[in-house]
C-alpha cells in the first residue's frame, strides 16, 4: 500500500537554491533585520545579506579560483554571518559541505577529503584542529578563512580578504538542479565512519517549499521572530533554521551554542515567536526551574526534531508554556530535510504529523511486505527531496535507495486512519529480548515521566547465561534526586507497570552525569554500548586475578 500526501503536489523551479533565496517570493524590504547576533549588537539587514553573498561569491572566484562545483567547508559553531558563507559559495556554483566544529582531526580529515574541499571556513575556536586536518588533505593555508574580525594563527578572516572586492551580479544560473550539488552534510550513522549525502538544489529547494506549505500559513510576516540555536551544519537547522528564515524574511537571532539562561533571555528580549528545538532542550524547558524566571509567552511554535518526541514531553513543555504549540517533524539528512510535519491545527500526541507535499511512502514489514494502516514496519519515502546518493559511495547507495527510487530509511513507523505518522524506532536500535522487538524510545519515554529523571537513554545489552538482550537504562537523575539501589529500583518497577513483561529493564539501571549526544540532540547509543564493552573488559581482567 502507498500512502500520498494529502496536500496538493507544489511545483518545484527549475533554479537553484540562492536563486530561489533572490527571488524574493515573500517581498522582503532590503532595510529589514533578517540576521542578528544573541552575543552582540550585530544585526544584518536583507539588502546587506544579499550584497554579502554577492560579494562572497565574487571573493572566492578571484581568490581562491572557486568555480561552479568546488567544494567550501564551513566547520564551525552557528555565527550571525554563517547564512552568508553557505549562499556564498552557493551563488558562485558551488558546493558547501558544512561540519560539525567538534570533530577530531581524524573526523573532519575524513570529511574534508572525501567532500574534496578546496576552501575551508572555520571559527576562530578550532583553527588548530582545522589546520592539522588540511594538511593531512593537502589543502593550503590561502585558502583557510576564519570568522571574525582578527586573524588566529596566520588564518585571515574572510571578511577582510573576500568582501572587499566586486561582487557578482546574480547568482551563478545552475543549468541542472536535479542533478548539480548544493550541500553536502554528513548523516551521523550508527556506527563507522559517518557518509557524505549529496543533495541537489533541487532536493533542498523541494525542503524548502515543502516546509513552507505546511508552516507558512500560520506565520505573520509582521511579528514571528526565529531563534536560531540547533547546530547549522545539521540538515534540520540549514533548512529548516537558516533557509526557512531567508526565505520568509523573518528575523533569526543566532546562538553558537544552546546555553539555557541565554535562551530565556533571547525568547523574553527579543520577543521570539517560532524556534526548531531537539527534545534534550525541550525536556530542559519542561522541568528546569530556572524558566520560571523568564518570560516566554512569546514562543507560540516549536517544531522538535532530530530525534524521538514522546506525547509525555510534549505535553509536559505544553503544561509549562500554555501559550506554546509544539509539534514534531519527521525526517533525514537524506531527506533534505522533512518527510512529516506535524498538523499546527491539529497536532496528534506523538506524532511526527503528515506527508508534506509531492511526497509518496510505504510501510513494510520484515518479510519484505507493505502493510496497512496501524501496522508496524520500515518507511520508505519517495519524493523530490530525496538525496542523490552517497558521495562515493554506490554500495551503501545501492542499500537504501531502490529500483523504484524509495528511499529506506531504516525507521520503523506506524500510520493511523488520518495519515498522522508516528516513528516508533530504528531497525538497528531495536534490543530483541527472546524474540521479542523491544523499542529503546518507548522505554526512554516512559522513564522521562517520571520526577526523577532528567535525561535517559536505553540499549540492549547481550546477557550470555540467557542467550538475549536485555534492556538497560542509563539515567541522569534530577539533582533533587539522589543515587541509590533503592531508587533505581523505583525506577525499573515504574516502568514495569506501564509494559509488557518482555519490555521490563531486566538489564538494570547504571546512574550517569550526562547522556552523551551529538549536537543535533540524536543520542549516541554506541557510545553507551563502548561503555558496555569496557565494563566488560574490566569484569574480565578482575576474574583472572
Amino acid at each position: 500500500m502507498v500512502f500520498l500526501s494529502k496536500h496538493s503536489p507544489i511545483t518545484i523551479p527549475d533554479i537553484g537554491v540562492a536563486e530561489l533565496i533572490f527571488e524574493n517570493r515573500n517581498n522582503i524590504p532590503d532595510d529589514k533585520p533578517i540576521l542578528l547576533d544573541a552575543h552582540s549588537t550585530r544585526v544584518i539587514t536583507f539588502g546587506q545579506f544579499k550584497q554579502n553573498v554577492l560579494q562572497f561569491a565574487a571573493g572566492l572566484q578571484d581568490h581562491c579560483d572557486f568555480q561552479p562545483g568546488d567544494v567550501l567547508a564551513i566547520c564551525a559553531p552557528n555565527k550571525v554571518d554563517y547564512p552568508v558563507a553557505l549562499l556564498g559559495a552557493i551563488a558562485a556554483g558551488g558546493t558547501v559541505s558544512p561540519a560539525n566544529p567538534a570533530y577530531t582531526v581524524k573526523e573532519l580529515t575524513h570529511q574534508l577529503s572525501l567532500a574534496k574541499a578546496k576552501v575551508i571556513l572555520c571559527g576562530q575556536e578550532n583553527v588548530q584542529v582545522v589546520l592539522e586536518a588540511a594538511e593531512k588533505c593537502g589543502l593550503k593555508k590561502t585558502n583557510i578563512f576564519v570568522f571574525g574580525e582578527e586573524a588566529v594563527q596566520g588564518v585571515q578572516p574572510y571578511s577582510q580578504v573576500l568582501l572587499f572586492g566586486r561582487r557578482l551580479p546574480a547568482p551563478v544560473k545552475i543549468s541542472n538542479p536535479s542533478d548539480q550539488l548544493s550541500y553536502m552534510c554528513f548523516s551521523s550513522g550508527t556506527t563507522g565512519l559517518s557518509k557524505g549525502v549529496m543533495s541537489t538544489h533541487a532536493n533542498i529547494n523541494s525542503g524548502i517549499l515543502q516546509t513552507d506549505t505546511v508552516l507558512a500559513p500560520h506565520m505573520r510576516a509582521s511579528k514571528d521572530r526565529i531563534l536560531g540555536v540547533i547546530p547549522f551544519f545539521h540538515i534540520f537547522g540549514l533548512v529548516v533554521n537558516v533557509h526557512m528564515s531567508l526565505f520568509w524574511g523573518l528575523p533569526m537571532t543566532v546562538m553558537s551554542k544552546f546555553d539555557l539562561p541565554l535562551f530565556c533571555n533571547v525568547v523574553q528580549t527579543n520577543k521570539i515567536s517560532f524556534s526548531c528545538l531537539v527534545p534534550p532542550i525541550l525536556v530542559l524547558l519542561a522541568k528546569h526551574p530556572i524558566v520560571d524566571q523568564y518570560d516566554l509567552s512569546s514562543l507560540r511554535t516549536v517544531v522538535s526534531g532530530a530525534a524521538p518526541l514522546s506525547s509525555d514531553l510534549a505535553n509536559d513543555v505544553r503544561t509549562r508554556l500554555p501559550h506554546c504549540r509544539v509539534i514534531q517533524g519527521y525526517g533525514l539528512t537524506e531527506t533534505s530535510p522533512v518527510v512529516t510535519i506535524g498538523d499546527l491545527n491539529h497536532p496528534v500526541e506523538g506524532s511526527s504529523g503528515i506527508l508534506v507535499p509531492n511526497m509518496s511512502v510505504k510501510i513494510v514489514n520484515e518479510e519484505g511486505q507493505e502493510v496497512g494502516t496501524n501496522e508496524r514496519g520500515e518507511l520508505w519515502c519517495k519524493g523530490p527531496n530525496i538525496m542523490k546518493g552517497y558521495i562515493n559511495n554506490p554500495e551503501a547507495t545501492a542499500d537504501c535507495l531502490d529500483a523504484e527510487g524509495y528511499f529506506h530509511t531504516g525507521d520503523i513507523a506506524i500510520v493511523d486512519e488520518q495519515g498522522n505518522f508516528s516513528i516508533v524506532d530504528r531497525i538497528k536500535e531495536l534490543i530483541k529480548y527472546k524474540g521479542f522487538q523491544v523499542p529503546p524510545a518507548e522505554l526512554e519515554g516512559i522513564l522521562l515521566t517520571s520526577p526523577m529523571v532528567a535525561d535517559c537513554a536505553v540499549i540492549g545489552v547481550y546477557d550470555a547465561a540467557q542467550a538475549t538482550e536485555l534492556p538497560r537504562a542509563y539515567v541522569v537523575l534530577q539533582p533533587a534526586t539522589q543515587q541509590s539501589p533503592v531508587v533505581a529500583k523505583e525506577l525499573i518497577d515504574y516502568v514495569s507497570t506501564k509494559v509488557v513483561q518482555y519490555k521490563r529493564l531486566r538489564g538494570g539501571i547504571r546512574f550517569v552525569d550526562a547522556v552523551p549526544k551529538s549536537p543535533s540532540g540524536k543520542l549516541l547509543r554506541r557510545v553507551i554500548k563502548d561503555w558496555v564493552k569496557d565494563e566488560e573488559k574490566i569484569t574480565r581482567t578482575e576474574a583472572k586475578l
